[in-house]
């Protein structure tokens, strides 16, 4: 039986490829979730910005307050490392 040269390259480079085959379906069943999650992922962050700018904007005051303890909070940490 003869085998033609085009299907003699097309499964050395298979092979070469770790044999994943010619039909292209393992990468894209490794590419799907990345970007479907990437896509969660950007969609979670903007809903925690929406969220974070209602919270501000119905309660400032509130807001300034936590972020003053935050960096008091940061500031008294990084004083105590620098001490070491």
């Amino acid at each position: 039986m003869l085998v033609s040269p085009s299907s003699s390259v097309a499964q050395k480079k298979d092979l070469h490829v770790g044999g994943l085959g010619s039909g292209g379906g393992a990468p894209a069943t490794i590419v799907d979730p990345m970007i479907e999650a990437a896509g969660s992922w950007l969609y979670r962050g903007k809903m925690a910005a929406r969220n974070t700018d209602e919270f501000v904007r119905v309660n400032p005051w509130t807001a300034l307050a936590l972020v003053a303890l935050a960096a008091l909070a940061t500031g008294l940490l990084l004083s105590q490392r620098a001490d070491v």
